[in-house]
Formats: C-alpha cells, structure tokens, sequence
C-alpha cells in the first residue's frame, strides 16, 4: 500500500521561522545582562517645561484612570515627599525654597514648628533631605529592593514606617523613573526589584504582547493548515479507488524512521494512546531549548541567582515569555509523564519483552522529578527555603551514607557558597543528559518492540491499519494545539518568582514544598522522618517497578484495549498509589492554605 508523496506544509515552515525570529531577538545584546550593566546613566533631572511659576510646578501630577504604579508614585511624591525632596528631586535646594514658598526656611517655618502635631516636624540645619537626581545620588543602593526597603522603613521624616508596602513600591518606582533607571512595561515589585539597578540606565525592550500574539496567531492558523491539508489528502486517497491507478510513494524521513511502518487503526486512536507519549517528547524539546536560552544569563551563584532569574523575567528581551514556557512545560511534563505511566498500566502495555521499556520509562519519570526539584531550588529565593533545607535534610538521615551523599548533593556541610553551583551541574549535566540516553532508549526500544502494544492479527477485531506518515502528521498535529495552549498559559500566567533568599535556613512552619512533593511534606507529618521521607518514597518506587513482574500479565488476546482483565490486580495497585499520592497532595494543599 502506497501513499501520495507531500510537500512540508507552509504552515510549519512558518511556525519554525516565527520560533527562530524570536531565540534571535532573545540572544540580541542587552544592556541589562545578569552580570552588570553596561551603561552608565547620569541620572538626570526631569525634564517638564522650565518655568518658575510656582502655581505650576506645584499642582497636582495628572495621572490616567486607573493610574499606573509610576503615576500613584508621583502622587504620592507629591503629596508626602515633594516638600522636601523637591518638584524633581533636586533636594531641599534654595531654589526650591523659593518656589515652594512658607517651606523657604524648614527648620524654622511655622508650618513644619512643633506647634502645629500632628503634621508639625523639624528638619535639622546639618540633615537637609538629600537630592535623588544626578551624580553620585543615591550611591549606597545597589538596587531597587534595597531603596525600597529603606523608603518603607525610614520615610516620610515625620512618620517613618507609615507607608504601606504598595505605596512604596510606587514611590520607588517614581523615583526610579525620573532618575531613568525604571525600565517600560515593568510592575515594580519583590520578583523584579532586586534585578533593576538604581545607578543605571534602564534597558527597555517595549510591549512584547503583540509579538506574542502574532506568534499565537501562526500557530492557529498552522493547525488549521495542517488539519486542512491532512483533510485534502483523505479525500484524495479516497477518491484514487481504481486498483490499477500508481499512488506516489511518501519517502520517510528521520522522523518517521521512529514510528513503525504501520500501526493497527483501532491502537492509534487519541482515545487509546491520550497523545501522552508524542506530547511528552515535544515538553522535553521545549524544556531543552528554553533551558539553553536561559543559560545565556543565568549565574549559578548565591548573590546572583536570583537576580539572574529577575533579569531574565524582566530585562530580557522576550526573558519573561521564554522562562515561563520553561516553567509551565516542566510542569506539565510531569503530569503528562504520569499520565503516560498510567496508561501502559491500565492497558496492560508492558507485558512480555515490553518490561525493560517500562523501567526506562519509570527512570525518566524519576529523573524528571529530580530535575523539577532541582531547577526549582535554582531560583534561589525565599519561595524555595523549605525545599531546599528540610528537601535535602532528608539525605542526612540515611544510615551510613546520608552525610556523604548530603554534602555530594549540596557541596558542603550545609548549604552555602557552592551548593547553587553544585545544584546547577546535577541539574544540567547529570539529570539532563542522564534523561536524554533515557530517552533516547525508550524511542529505540519502543521501536525496537513494534510500536504500541497491540492483540495478534489473528484476535483483532479490524484490519485497519495507518502509516507512519499518518501518525506523524497526528502527532504534530497535537503538539501544535499543545504549543497553543502553552503559549497562552506562558502569557496568562507567570513563573513564581520572589525576592532572593540571604540566608539559607528554615522555620519548620514555613513548609512550602513544590506541589509534586506535596504528598512527601504531608507524610513527614506522620511521624520519623526516615520512614515516611526516604523509605515511603523508595518503597512506593520499587513497587512501581516490580509491577510486571509480581502481578498477572494481560493476555495477548487482550493488548490494545482499556483495563483487560489479566493484570487487574496490578491497575488496582497502581491506582491505589496514584490516588494516595493525589489525596496526600489535597490534603497537604488545603492544609498549608490555611492560617
């Protein structure tokens, strides 16, 4: 049986180019890196029309409704700083005494006396509030985090500490803007502050959303390409019924050589396989190219891991999209990975020469456990304390090798200088390229085995049978809606990032494990910690692997089908774990949600 050869669709084309334009402008210089700026600002003054007209220089800000967080700083600049810092932060200066009138001489004007509480304050002669505008301002803040904290604690003069946390923010962001170290598009906060310098001249990379749209919109109308192109082609393979007419021969490329030649109809269906594996390589391929992208300004040191991450969310042209695409695509692969799992369960599809595929299989689910765990300690913030103390405490109380394997993971007796470099090498080189050979052997040994698990000919209730060409074009197909739904979840919702963490310990309160090890936080609630922390989870994994070989295998005569009866026991001892795993990991939600 032969098929019509095809020309690659235009519409993949286009969504290889969109993909390539943009790894482009991601690698583009910026001035904003993760190791140092490069450009030196001279923070100048604002620049609103000269004049001396006190009436004008000294009414309120205008602002857009709802205002943006610069404009509820400007008016709160106005409203509370603006006395003594002056108009543009040119500081208590004689000009601006003159301009702001009864304030001409603060530390004796009636209206700041001591007579006139509760808004009466004095300024002494020898600490006149400073300038914020020009050279050499502003010197001993590195970063926007730490002017902001220093504004929340010690302003205004006469209240200190009596704004609130957005309302320094937006003063902070003020500041910042009129100084021209305040980049576009960014909301100031504890997930950018640390990466925006005070000293510094912004970089600025304008609204990315309509590139993100566009990008959005090629992958819709690439799906609806492919589907119509694959449509044509039924309805032409359908229409050449005489059984002398010559069909073209599609010539299989690299890709197809991964799929057998042809698969039974009924196996191939989306019912059947939930497109688990097809979807699982395509996450792997994301999580492999953002992960290289973010390698370009990631820095694996504990003063600047963090502020790397914030670099990329915010500086970095199309950094926020990529980092979140890296985040939402190793998510997802784990539950597409247990979904995977579950389905050679239930179908009974690791019988016979199919067992040593299955305990690949599991390996890379361990592998891709670890390497969320340890891609999330990365990011080296406050939101990754618990899981980084009480998560490697854990290989402490091993006997005989936990502290030895303790300082392997971590690089020391506690976590310190070296444990994000050494984090960083497991989760790069070891779990990455130990998960690519797994990989790569499940393929061989998937296509090495014939494909999907499927009954004899002789036990089969069709002949139908699809080509590798069809499968591919099914696969792709899914991995387009995939990528869609990814790029809109990318776009909707970003990757948690907080403040960097100064100091590496833990409250035991604070328990705030990653959602996939939810269900361990909650076991170590039970008791010792070695028997539900270390033993449960190395238990539950063994038992995982010995499935095939303790429990009844499925019948030949019943491959290719949900749930057959000959290895029931073995469905009902894995969706005992899976649903355990689950409850534990509500229970352990709820549990932390709560007060």
């Amino acid at each position: 049986m032969t098929f019509p050869r095809l020309s690659p669709p235009r519409g993949l084309l286009t969504v290889l180019l969109a993909s390539a334009a943009i790894s482009f402008f991601l690698l583009l210089p910026s001035r904003a890196t993760a190791a140092s700026p490069t450009q030196v600002t001279s923070t100048p003054s604002p620049q609103p029309t000269p004049t001396l007209d006190p009436a004008v220089r000294l009414q309120r800000p205008a602002v857009s409704d709802p205002p943006t967080q610069v404009e509820e700083g400007a008016l709160k600049y106005w409203g509370v700083c603006m006395a003594c810092h002056g108009d543009r932060a040119q500081g208590l200066t004689d000009e601006w005494r003159t301009v702001y009138g009864e304030d001409s001489n603060c530390w004796a004007s009636g209206c700041h006396g001591t007579h006139i509480p509760p808004w009466g304050f004095e300024i002494p002669k020898d600490r006149l509030a400073p300038a914020m505008t020009g050279a050499g301002t502003l010197a001993r803040f590195n970063n926007a985090q730490e002017l902001k904290d220093y504004i929340k604690e010690t302003m205004p003069w006469w209240n200190p500490g009596s704004l609130k946390e957005d309302e320094a923010w937006a003063v902070t962001a003020y500041i910042l803007k009129i100084r021209n170290s305040m980049p576009e598009n960014v909301e100031l906060g504890a997930a950018t502050a640390s990466a925006i310098t005070v000293q510094y001249a912004a970089a600025s990379h304008g609204d990315e959303r309509p590139a993100i749209l566009f990008f959005a919109i090629v992958i819709v109308l690439a799906t609806l390409g492919w589907t119509a192109q694959d449509l044509l082609r039924t309805k032409r393979e359908n229409s050449m019924s005489a059984p002398d007419e010559k069909k073209p021969i599609e010539k299989p490329n690299f890709f197809h050589h991964l799929h057998p030649p042809t698969i039974p109809a009924a196996q191939a269906r989306l019912r059947y396989t939930l497109g688990a594996g097809g979807l699982a390589v395509f996450l792997s391929l994301i999580l492999l190219v953002t992960g290289i992208l973010e390698m370009f300004y990631y820095l694996p040191v504990p003063e600047r891991a963090a502020i790397s991450v914030q670099t990329i969310t915010s500086l970095v042209p199309f950094g926020g999209l990529t980092r979140n695409l890296h985040f939402w695509s190793a998510q997802a692969l784990v539950i597409v990975m247990f979904v995977h799992l579950l389905r050679v369960i239930l179908t009974g599809a690791y019988a016979r020469q199919r067992r040593l595929n299955y305990l690949i299989g599991l390996g890379m689910l361990a592998a891709v456990l670890l390497l969320d765990f340890t891609g999330y300690v990365l990011r080296w913030d406050e939101g990754i304390r618990w899981a980084l103390i009480v998560g490697t405490n854990l290989l402490k109380i091993i006997p005989g090798i936990g502290h030895s394997l303790y300082q392997l993971v971590v690089g020391g007796s506690s976590p310190g200088s070296s444990s994000v470099e050494r984090f960083y090498t497991w989760h790069i080189f070891v779990l990455t390229f130990g998960y690519i050979i797994l990989g790569v052997w499940h393929i061989f040994r998937t296509r090495r085995d014939g494909g999907i698990a499927v009954p004899p000919p002789e036990t089969r209730n069709g002949t139908a049978r699809i080509s590798r060409f069809e499968l591919v074009r099914r696969e792709v197909l899914m991995m387009l809606a995939a990528g869609l739904v990814l790029l809109v979840v990318s776009t909707l919702f970003p990757a948690p990032i907080e403040m960097p963490m100064t100091q590496a310990t833990a409250e035991l309160g604070d328990a705030r494990a990653p959602w996939f090890f939810l269900w361990v936080q909650e076991l170590l609630k039970l008791g010792d910690p070695f028997l539900w922390g270390v033993l449960a989870p190395i238990v539950t994994l063994i038992l995982m692997a010995l499935l095939p070989y303790i429990f009844p295998e499925a019948r030949d005569s019943e491959l290719g089908s949900w749930l057959p009866r000959g290895n029931r026991i073995a469905q009902i001892a894995a969706m005992s774990l899976i649903l355990t795993f689950i409850l534990l990991t509500i229970l352990s939600t709820f549990s932390s949600a709560q007060p």
